[in-house]
């Protein structure tokens, strides 16, 4: 297409001035005399507007719902981990409170806890052993209070002590509460009590044994009780006069002591110990030392055979 001839301006004619943004601004700023900002304010006003229900809907995205959703479940899952991760860590990491065990001498089968003092604990000595344990067994019987907050035997929570008999105080004194024990033995078929006195001094606690040999008996009748006494033995005498008749007369024979009912001096185990025997014979209760720190008061020599063969093979157990 040829261009077109430029446009010729008469000579009297002036060229009109281009109308622009600019222009009509300064032309507002001056016939209002108004400052800048009211006026863009005004035109701001005047601009047209549009309504936010006139604003197009977003597309509803099923995969961008998908994605919420897994995070959402993950954000959880994240939280549970953590949690669990801190409270493992927690007991990990918290002290552990051991429950405390008396200590005995020797290897025990089974514990019992008992309580009281005097006659009281007495009586439930006695009655630990009526119940039974197996052929061979030992129980070990200890107070509610043997051991401190820490596990530890307490100074005076042994079970001889807190009988309370009337044994010398040199005895007593020496007596170490926290490495001696109490218990119940089953030899034979016969169970009976026992104790294992850990003691200072040898001469001291013998001596003080000796004296309570007087009184021992008595004040431990109920956990070391004598036997029966023997029923008299009788036989049928039969008298042939006059031959006619006859009559039986019951005749009794009388019992001859086997020993003098006291303390005696013997040997069990290759140790030597002191034994009370009744008037037939038995043994109603013995002493001895397993060595110069370990006094053993038991039954027999059965029992005290089985206590010395166990201080023989354990050690400390806790």
């Amino acid at each position: 297409m040829p261009p077109r001839p430029a446009e010729v301006v008469s000579a009297g004619e002036k060229p009109t001035p281009l109308q622009t943004y600019e222009g009509d601004f300064l032309d507002r700023v001056k016939e209002t005399k108004a400052s800048t900002v009211s006026v863009l304010a005004a035109q701001q006003d005047l601009a047209p507007r549009v309504s936010p229900m006139q604003t197009p809907p977003k597309e509803f995205s099923r995969s961008n719902l998908l994605y919420g959703i897994a995070g959402g479940i993950l954000l959880i899952a994240g939280s549970v981990g953590v949690y669990v991760a801190y409270t493992k860590y927690l007991s990990s990491s918290a002290p552990v409170a051991l429950a405390p065990v008396v200590a005995a001498p020797i290897f025990v089968d089974e514990r019992e806890k008992v309580s009281g003092t005097g006659a009281a604990l007495v009586q439930a000595v006695v009655q630990s052993t009526a119940r039974l344990i197996p052929q061979g067994s030992i129980r070990l019987l200890y107070l509610e209070n043997a051991v401190d907050s820490t596990g530890s035997p307490q100074a005076t929570a042994d079970v001889f002590s807190a009988l309370k008999v009337s044994a010398p105080n040199v005895l007593l004194r020496n007596v170490n509460a926290g490495r001696s024990m109490a218990g119940i033995v089953n030899v034979d078929g016969r169970q009976s009590p026992f104790f294992i006195l850990s003691v200072a001094t040898y001469s001291d606690t013998f001596a003080g044994m000796l004296s309570w040999e007087r009184m021992m008996l008595r004040d431990l009748e109920k956990l070391f009780p004598p036997y029966p006494a023997s029923v008299p033995a009788t036989s049928a005498v039969s008298t042939s006069s006059p031959p006619v008749a006859t009559s039986t007369v019951a005749a009794t024979v009388p019992t001859v002591p086997a020993t003098i009912a006291a303390f005696h001096d013997e040997v069990v185990s290759n140790h030597d110990v002191r034994i009370y025997r009744d008037a037939a014979g038995k043994s109603v209760l013995l002493y001895g030392y397993w060595n110069q720190t370990t006094l053993v008061i038991a039954r027999d020599p059965a029992a005290l055979t089985e206590i010395f063969e166990r201080l023989a093979t354990s050690r400390t157990q806790p």
